[in-house]
């Protein structure tokens, strides 16, 4: 092997182990793709998101979910817009509506790799989420079926955004693990990404490449994603979506007239490593045989080249 060879395969060794973005970034195969491309004011794909529809009264939010254009379209430049909007003079529930996007029914996973381009606007006395939801929710409900908060941003002054994983104690009741992002979010646009392990079952979050929360088998009762040393399992859908008020929302503003969220792709591929929970803290370190390498290399075809996103 020559030293021009070494030297590439460690790169790409170091940048599937570390999930750095290095410059010869892996080329990978989605099992999910929506880079949301089409002419403006066009619908979501309706192979790839439904919608949840009507009066959301969960956690004490004030918004009407639609599927009208007025709250979800593209923007004819390679985004997902969701917007929310108060309608009428803003006294009542009924007078904020919004969009919520979902894959249940359409696709779910149980492990891989999950990343979306998202820009949020921070605008107060609203709650924009990217999370995900067990399959099981309609049987077994809420928390047992678990859920995944990839990224939260909250409106309520003093919340800062953070990331979760909730599961149900032995009496039915919530119980998570969650940290705040290091740095917080801004109104530029950010990569999230959650690696989820097939093998331990653990979940990793990272904003921008920087992981900062590590959620294992062990860390929660009644893991609800799979049985450890079974893995995988436990499969989860993806929501988008936009709440106005309630708890994380905070007070709306009396004049709030509108806040937008922007999603420029969620993507979905298999994992390739192994995360292995670190003892010093909630990164975790990973590592990756040779074997894992190939098979991935080999599983990459046919490949997409991840894009870099618009320009500002």
């Amino acid at each position: 092997m020559t030293r021009r060879s070494v030297l590439g395969w460690a790169i790409r060794w170091l940048t599937l182990a570390t999930g750095f973005s290095l410059p010869e970034r892996s080329k990978v195969a989605y099992v999910f793709d929506d880079e949301f491309n089409g002419p403006y004011g066009a619908a979501p794909d309706p192979a790839k998101w439904t919608y949840d529809l009507g009066r959301w009264t969960d956690n004490n939010e004030l918004e009407t979910y639609t599927n009208s254009r007025a709250n979800s379209y593209l923007d004819g430049r390679g985004h997902l817009v969701i917007r929310a909007l108060r309608n009428g003079n803003g006294n009542g529930h009924a007078n904020y509506t919004s969009a919520r996007l979902l894959t249940q029914g359409l696709f779910s996973r149980s492990h891989g790799n999950f990343e979306a381009r998202i820009k949020f606007d921070l605008t107060t006395g609203t709650w924009p989420a990217w999370w995900m939801i067990g399959d099981d929710y309609p049987s077994v409900g809420w928390p047992r079926c678990g859920e995944i908060d990839i990224v939260e941003v909250y409106g309520q002054p003093g919340w800062d955004a953070d990331s979760t994983v909730h599961a149900a104690d032995d009496r039915g009741h919530d119980a998570s693990k969650e940290a705040i992002i290091p740095g917080g979010v801004d109104t530029g646009w950010h990569i999230y990404h959650l690696r989820w392990d097939g093998n331990t079952g653990v979940i990793q979050f990272s904003m921008d490449d920087k992981v900062y929360l590590t959620v294992g088998p062990g860390d929660l009762p009644n893991w609800p994603f799979g049985s450890p040393g079974h893995m995988p399992g436990g499969a989860a859908f993806m929501i988008l979506n936009l709440a106005v008020g309630g708890d994380g929302g905070g007070p709306v503003p009396a004049d709030f007239s509108s806040a937008t969220m922007l999603v420029d792709y969620v993507r979905v591929w298999l994992e390739v490593a192994t995360i292995v929970p670190s003892r010093r803290g909630a990164g975790g370190r990973r590592v990756s045989p040779i074997a894992d390498v190939a098979a991935a290399e080999t599983a990459a075809q046919p490949a997409k080249i991840l894009a870099s996103g618009p320009a500002e």
